[in-house]
């Protein structure tokens, strides 16, 4: 059986293209995900699938089309009010200004909806409607769609809209629960060195995303305040994430990323200073963690940070040696940016 298999993102596609060749199936990917925002992170994730696919021999449809301004027509939720069919009002006062599938109004399709699920309906129907049509032409037997892999989506709400397009269409949507096998996808991309993306990908996930966050590191800063010794941390309830977790992890990202790069000359030198400066990030907030006082941990946050803006460099330095690594070190990179604004806060807060 021949599956055209619609892919978010390479980290995504794992799992459900093992288990699909698992049992005989042949697989083709499509990627068509016209409204991730911004422009960089769409560009970030259609490089990540071409090289986890020329890894893994998976032939993939390529559809480039970045269509944000028409996503954001279709679900701007405050919009004029218009008559249906029947000339009564929207329930909700709430329309999608252009149809995103064949077969009748948005409102018929029943994409109509309030808020966060209005606007993911719009979403799952405009890939999983544009793969089974190219499924039909192409003379495919089914399509499907690495979304039922993630543990973050609607996955109720993609397998009734999988499974509406196909009767429409005339061609059936392959389902399986893909989400049990979101750890496995997860060790695997690591240790491929691919990107990983941190939001859904439309602007409204990504304003979601950066309002937490924000959230976040003030409610830290605000604890960094109060700290007085490093019990005072191990015990606080505010503690929103753990730095300690996030900088060690980070150290094993250099590890397995400097595992993949070429051993010669350049690269040698490069290797060994970003090796130490990335990975000391987390041993000097370890430090930090159980200075002895005040003054003492803002000692140690600095050397943190002085760490992470040396990591920044290093990993420029490797990006100018190996052009091909340029994905996978701007993902490092801008982890250790964040690192560093996040121990300059921390700074800034013990000052004031």
């Amino acid at each position: 059986m021949r599956i055209l298999l619609h892919i978010c993102c390479a980290n995504c596609a794992i799992y459900p293209i093992e288990k699909i060749r698992e049992e005989g199936n042949e697989v083709v990917g499509y990627f068509f995900n016209p409204n991730i925002h911004p422009y960089q992170e769409y560009q970030k994730r259609l490089d990540s699938l071409k090289q986890y696919s020329e890894r893994v021999g998976l032939n993939v449809i390529y559809r480039d089309e970045y269509l944000l301004e028409e996503f954001l027509k279709n679900v701007s939720h405050r919009v004029n009010p218009i008559r249906n069919s029947s000339g009564a009002l929207n329930s909700s006062g709430i329309i999608l200004k252009s149809n995103p599938a064949k077969g009748g109004t948005a409102e018929q399709r029943g994409i109509i909806s309030n808020g966060v699920k209005e606007r993911c309906q719009y979403c799952y129907s405009l890939r999983l409607e544009a793969t089974a049509q190219e499924a039909k032409e192409r003379n495919f037997d089914k399509f499907s769609t690495t979304l039922l892999q993630s543990t973050h989506q609607d996955h109720a709400l993609i397998k009734e809209t999988g499974e509406r397009i196909g009767k429409e269409l005339g061609i059936p949507f392959y389902y399986e629960d893909f989400r049990q096998g979101w750890r496995k996808g997860l060790e695997v991309s690591k240790s491929f060195g691919l990107y990983r993306q941190e939001y859904c990908g439309c602007i409204y996930s990504e304003k979601e995303r950066f309002l937490k966050e924000n959230k976040m590191t003030n409610d830290r800063v605000q604890m960094s305040n109060k700290v007085q010794s490093s019990n005072e941390i191990k015990n606080s309830n505010e503690r929103v994430f753990d730095l300690e977790e996030r900088t060690g992890r980070f150290g094993e990202m250099i590890i397995e990323f400097v595992k993949t790069l070429e051993r010669n000359e350049i690269n040698r030198s490069l290797i060994g200073q970003l090796v130490d400066a990335g990975t000391s990030v987390g041993a000097n907030y370890m430090e930090a963690d159980g200075a002895e006082s005040k003054k003492d941990f803002r000692h140690k946050i600095a050397i943190c940070k002085k760490e992470a803006k040396e990591t920044k460099h290093w990993l420029r330095m490797i990006r100018k040696a190996n052009p091909h690594k340029a994905t996978e070190c701007q993902r490092l990179w801008q982890e250790a940016h964040e690192l560093t604004l996040i121990f300059s806060s921390i700074i800034l807060a013990k000052k004031s």
